[in-house]
């Protein structure tokens, strides 16, 4: 039996956008809000009748009445609410309700509220949320044409010069997996990774472009916010903190100015704990300006983590004597189907650090695989989870 609609095709579409535009206001205010999204499409076809999708939406009746609460119906059946949130209380409620309605239903066999919920961080998971919507990667998400040029860029940085981008940044939580008995995962504190939403400083300051299309002029630009996020991290009143953190950072900006000042102001209990996330590209163009940055940060006691590092990449790149402390690449079936290669490839004393795990199976699965770090959307699904 096909999936049943609970919504009329228009309703959805307006629904999808209005969340879309939602998600866009809060992004540039840096307000912050919880999000929960029910999936009715993974409900397997016998408990995909309409008194189902009837009784999922009882059990989301108490969030909806949750402080500054809105609901958007979307395609496959599927419900967004984003509320207000001081704790956990709304979400422990709805997950007991539903499961409740589960274990009642004679015809469910294996269904748990967890396969039919995500929740997410906003605005610091507002991407992950959008690409639910888009069914694209997240820096797709800018529909204009326009591209940049060596003109138009000038003029933006001209201009970014000026804005207060700390509303722009984001984190993810990168937490650290062990295998505990009856083949579970167990999560403990990792580190956040901290960075400026690129697609979000585009839809919010300069929705004309399309930051995307030209990935050599983006380059020069992301250097302009390598130094906007080092300056923003200086200090103790930083947007680092006391915790210890990751920065993406471009090869050239670990000598720059900026990155000497961050390294003078670095409070002494942070000294071993920040890493430094560098693109596997940025090794594969120019792997001696790569090394020289690695053996500069290293003399300081700062962490490298290779990051962007896809499977093909990493075939293609000789990591021996590369000096990494982690290797960040993100879960594909090609992973799934050899672990092992993944671990060769990355070398024996490097920890890798495996993103894109956004269900509790693959969670589990990274455990008995040997992974040591993970971050993806499971991790919200799993106390103690936030590192």
């Amino acid at each position: 039996m096909s999936v049943t609609q609970i919504s009329p095709p228009d309703t959805e579409a307006r629904g999808a956008e209005e969340l879309r535009d939602y998600l866009r206001q809060i992004g540039v205010s840096g307000t912050t809000r919880r999000a929960l999204l029910m999936h009715m499409d993974r409900l397997p076809a016998d408990l995909n009748k309409p008194h189902h999708h009837r009784l999922a939406r009882a059990a989301l009746s108490s969030l909806q009445h949750a402080d500054r609460a809105q609901s958007f119906d979307l395609s496959r059946g599927r419900i967004a609410i984003v509320w207000r949130a001081v704790g956990t209380r709304e979400v422990d409620i709805v997950m007991a309700a539903l499961g409740h309605l589960l274990d009642g239903l004679p015809e469910n066999k294996a269904v748990v509220p967890s396969q039919l919920v995500t929740l997410y961080d906003l605005p610091s998971q507002s991407a992950w949320l959008l690409d639910e919507l888009t069914e694209r990667r997240p820096t797709e998400t800018v529909t204009s044409i326009v591209p940049l040029d060596p003109a138009i860029l000038a003029r933006l940085e001209q201009s970014l010069a000026q804005v207060d981008l700390s509303r722009f940044v984001r984190w993810r939580p990168i937490a650290r997996l062990s295998l505990v008995a009856g083949g579970l995962a167990r999560l403990q504190g990792g580190w956040e990774e901290r960075f400026l939403s690129i697609s979000d400083i585009n839809i919010g300051l300069c929705p004309e472009y399309n930051l995307a299309l030209n990935p050599w002029l983006l380059a020069r630009l992301t250097r302009s916010f390598d130094r906007r996020m080092l300056t923003m991290s200086t200090g103790t009143k930083g947007i680092g903190g006391a915790t210890a953190f990751s920065l993406h950072l471009n090869v050239s900006s670990i000598l720059s100015a900026e990155f000497l000042r961050f390294d003078a102001d670095l409070p002494v209990t942070l000294r071993g704990q920040i890493t430094l996330n560098l693109r596997a590209a940025d090794l594969a163009a120019d792997p001696a300006a790569f090394i020289f940055a690695r053996n500069f940060a290293h003399a300081r006691g700062y962490r490298l983590l290779l990051c962007e590092a896809s499977f093909g990449l990493l075939r293609a790149l000789n990591l021996a004597g590369a000096g990494l402390d982690f290797v960040q690449t993100r879960l594909t079936p090609e992973i799934e189907a050899e672990p092992g290669r993944l671990r060769a490839l990355a070398g024996i004393d490097t920890a890798i650090v495996l993103t894109g795990v956004d269900q509790a199976e693959s969670l589990h699965w990274a455990a008995r695989a040997g992974f040591e770090f993970v971050s993806g959307r499971a991790l919200n699904l799993v106390r103690g989870a936030r590192a």
